[in-house]
């Protein structure tokens, strides 16, 4: 199994802008925009979007003390980073995979990422609030859609990594919270 570990405070690999120099401007050109507005709170909240009607309601997962189940019809921001992280990091995925291997056919619709996103009390304490939390991910690629392509596992390693180089959203989560990329048969 292949695993990719970056952890928080991990000196960032060469090629990387560090975050603290990215800025919007850094974006050029700018190629889309998103507008969610979030009301009411965590717990008892609403996320809506309005280019396409989107309407979440916001609740607590019972681990942290809400009432429902992910059966309840709520959504949680763990879920929802989840979601984008790993559309994100599959199209990375799509993208690397056409420049590494172009003679390869393209990725089948089988190609998955799964995000497990979790989120838990800061031990180290350092914020100056009372409570602290923080995330960690963990991405699991599907290898066998991957090997269906005739990827073999050297070649399904070198494309996760260059992957995980470019997808928007490991670059934004980079050396923030830790983040392991695993190759999974299952």
């Amino acid at each position: 199994m292949f695993a990719l570990r970056r952890i928080s405070g991990a000196a960032a690999a060469s090629t990387r802008t560090p975050a603290a120099k990215r800025s919007l401007s850094s974006l050029h050109p700018t190629l889309y925009t998103s507008s969610t507005t979030s009301t009411g709170s965590r717990a008892k909240g609403k996320a809506t979007n309005p280019e396409n009607n989107l309407e979440l309601i916001m609740g607590m997962p019972k681990e942290m003390g809400g009432s429902k189940g992910p059966a309840g019809g709520e959504s949680n921001p763990e879920q929802l980073f989840g979601a984008a992280y790993s559309t994100c990091f599959l199209s990375a995925l799509g993208a690397t995979h056409g420049t590494l291997f172009p003679k390869h056919k393209p990725l089948p619709k089988s190609t998955a990422v799964r995000a497990l996103v979790s989120i838990g009390k800061d031990k180290t304490e350092k914020l100056p609030i009372r409570q602290g939390f923080l995330l960690g991910v963990e991405l699991e690629v599907l290898k066998k859609p991957l090997q269906e392509v005739g990827l073999e596992d050297a070649d399904i390693q070198k494309l996760v990594r260059q992957a995980h180089q470019l997808c928007p959203y490991s670059r934004a989560v980079n050396g923030n919270i830790e983040v392991v990329v695993r190759v999974v048969d299952a």
